[in-house]
């Protein structure tokens, strides 16, 4: 029976991780012969691990490239999600070179993130580069101007809002994920803040900055963060997904392009919008990149960023894997983050704000568990329920 892709395999935990890890090795360059020996149960893990970490058109366009012979069903399957996939990145495109089109005429400034950039800019086929949702960045000003271009002229349904972004939806969900008319997600930042338990990095005006107007999508103008500031925000966005146990092939792949495309100008700004602060959140996901496949770094610059980073993140780094700090994993990361803190911390300072973020999250990111109560005048009782119920799980393991 073909796996259930919204099903974790039943394969051993521990085989279920040398897949996801052999994956990681072997798409960026094709070097993992063990691949070749799988058996059909191993492949449809493979599967399952490609599909949930955006990395499905990659696994198809490898195997193509070195021949291996799938079983005849993963092939089969494989195939028909791809084209998919690939049908999927064009719709979401096209649908942001409309939105762009509707903020400009609005007077509404706009800058296009991550995988938005990446796929029709830094991959030889944006079609390889799924899309899972569109991330916009616009002035704090322009928020609700925005929200009524979203609603009213785009045929976009409000969805949810944290302290950072509000979400935006089209169509219906589906079953497959990657299905071209699968819903079409929109994050609308007003900021751009990485959260790593309690202790933050704000990036927006850095991103501001380090842009410009230049053809996009069907030769659409839009505003496009350089190089160095794209890689920036890239590789903070990917440490804090792996430090929450949140990998993913993508991430490799994403990274390898860009430090692939970085000339030596572009380098040199890169290292002056790092701080000595702010190594710690870069260089995670440049060292997890780096074990599956050689980045062009320049080594001063890799040595900086490594300098500048505690040691117990630097441990933690060298001892763990894709499948460690992904979905691959079969013990889920739970508590309030302290482990996460730990690594990150460099002052007592650093700590307080965890302590501090742990039991008095911002507004918006409370609407998680009580979109309601936050909407509401009400809303600090909010942190009673949250800080009661983490008694309450406290006191129970205790008993236990």
């Amino acid at each position: 029976m073909m796996l259930d892709l919204n099903q974790r395999p039943q394969l051993p935990a521990e085989q279920l991780m040398r897949v996801t890890n052999a994956l990681a090795r072997w798409l960026p360059d094709g070097l993992e012969a063990e691949v070749a020996n799988w058996s059909q149960a191993e492949w449809e893990a493979a599967l399952w691990v490609a599909y949930w970490q955006n990395g499905l058109p990659w696994l198809a366009d490898q195997v193509q490239e070195t021949g291996i012979q799938l079983p005849e069903g993963v092939n089969g399957r494989l195939q028909t999600i791809n084209t998919a996939s690939r049908e999927r990145t064009q719709a979401m495109l096209d649908a942001c070179t409309e939105i762009l089109a509707t903020f400009k005429q609005a007077g509404i400034e706009v800058m296009l993130l991550k995988g938005a950039v990446l796929a029709p800019l830094y991959y030889p086929d944006p079609l390889l580069r799924p899309l899972a949702d569109l991330d916009l960045l616009i002035r704090p000003k322009d928020v609700a101007a925005s929200r009524e271009m979203m609603l009213n002229q785009l045929g976009f349904r409000y969805y949810s809002r944290s302290a950072e972004d509000e979400v935006y939806l089209r169509g219906e969900r589906k079953s497959n994920i990657w299905a071209p008319d699968n819903v079409h997600p929109v994050e609308i930042h007003f900021t751009l803040r990485e959260e790593y338990a309690g202790i933050g990095y704000e990036l927006a005006e850095i991103m501001w900055r380090e842009s410009e107007e230049r053809p996009y999508w069907q030769n659409t103008p839009a505003c496009i963060p350089n190089p160095a500031a794209l890689l920036l925000h890239v590789c903070a966005h990917t440490s804090s997904d792996w430090l929450i146990q949140r990998g993913r092939l993508m991430h490799i792949d994403d990274i390898r392009k860009l430090c692939a495309t970085m000339q030596p100008t572009d380098w040199q700004t890169f290292a002056r919008l790092v701080q000595p602060s702010t190594a710690r959140f870069i260089y995670p996901a440049l060292a997890f990149v780096g074990k599956y496949t050689r980045l062009a770094i320049p080594a001063d610059t890799l040595n900086w960023l490594r300098e500048n980073c505690p040691p117990v993140l630097l441990d933690w780094l060298a001892h763990t894997e894709l499948a460690d700090a992904s979905e691959a994993n079969p013990v889920n990361r739970s508590g309030i983050g302290l482990e996460i803190a730990q690594r990150l911390s460099r002052s007592r300072l650093d700590m307080a704000r965890f302590w501090l973020r742990s039991f008095f999250p911002r507004r918006y990111n409370l609407a998680k568990r009580y979109p309601k109560l936050v909407e509401t005048p009400f809303w600090p009782l909010a942190y009673l329920l949250l800080n009661g119920d983490r008694a309450i799980q406290i006191a129970k393991k205790r008993r236990g």
